[in-house]
């Protein structure tokens, strides 16, 4: 019941381990198609307005936040730059500008190098903002965060997102020290307590740029299994006035209507509290059957 974003060139793929070994749904996250390795580009063009501040309101659009490790890949540090320093109008901030304040700035310049890369859209030239690292990708790596002025540049604007089950937050970079088979990959999205991570989710894309049409609208884990599991199973239980159960419609977590379900039809003679007869058929579920923990 959570959405997560890739920000790395690899997809993350998750096998949800049940005990029905017969069905091992997974779950991917596409790779950030948006990128290289060792290097990223701004999907939007220029100028920016940088005045103000991001979605959430509480942090300023100028500061463009850069997350690296060197080596040790679990040692993530935070760079935090201001690229609206030398603008001559914060409020419509040129590409070159970007670029300018980027290198001027000495933690950043030690690390990476900013550029006008060509680009070519909509049979028209035009430059934007390009940052690649000093060091190679068995050395180095490193993601642009989320807000502040990503939220203007969108260099994720194609990294991937999907929804996947609470179990898959262990994969996560901030739980990289919490479970020792954490991929140190993702990053989860808070779409009800962040306007910024909300707006992630609406304005996904895929490697084409084409809207995958998610609704913000976190489901529920049992709602993922999508009716394909055996072992997690909803049952709504019809009694008579007596207290006696006489019937029972069970079907596979997250099934729909239309799909396959069992009921279980029990009868009773006079005031007998045990059942005479117990049967089993083969059931296709209507929304009335339905029912939500």
């Amino acid at each position: 019941m959570s959405y997560f974003q890739n920000v790395f060139t690899s997809d993350f793929e998750g096998n949800w381990v049940l005990g029905d070994r017969q069905h091992i749904p997974k779950f991917v996250v596409p790779r950030n198609a948006g990128r290289g390795d060792e290097m990223v580009v701004a999907w939007t063009q220029g100028p920016y307005d940088l005045s103000g501040t991001d979605a959430d309101g509480t942090d300023t659009c100028d500061t463009l936040e850069i997350v690296f490790a060197i080596h040790n890949f679990q040692n993530w540090a935070t760079l935090s730059v201001d690229i609206a320093s030398g603008a001559d109008d914060t409020s419509a901030v040129t590409a070159s500008e970007v670029v300018a304040a980027l290198n001027a700035d000495t933690l950043f310049a030690e690390r990476f190098v900013a550029s006008l890369g060509g680009w070519v859209e909509d049979n028209s030239s035009t430059k934007r903002v390009m940052i690649r690292q000093r060091k190679p990708a068995t050395e180095m790596r490193f993601y642009i965060g989320s807000g502040r002025a990503e939220e203007k540049l969108q260099f994720n604007a194609r990294a991937g997102v999907a929804e996947l089950p609470t179990y898959f937050a262990r994969h996560t970079i901030a739980n990289r020290f919490t479970f020792d088979d954490c991929q140190n990959h993702l990053i989860e999205l808070d779409v009800t307590g962040s306007t910024v991570d909300q707006n992630i989710v609406l304005d996904a894309v895929n490697y084409k740029g084409i809207s995958l049409g998610l609704d913000g609208t976190a489901q529920e884990d049992w709602e993922l299994l999508e009716g394909k599991s055996g072992i997690f199973n909803f049952q709504k239980v019809t009694v008579d006035g007596s207290d006696r159960i006489t019937e029972i419609i069970e079907y596979p977590a997250g099934a729909v209507v239309g799909d396959l379900a069992r009921k279980v039809s029990y009868t009773y003679t006079g005031s007998n509290t045990k059942p005479d007869t117990i049967a089993e058929v083969p059931y296709t579920l209507t929304s009335g059957d339905l029912i939500t923990p």
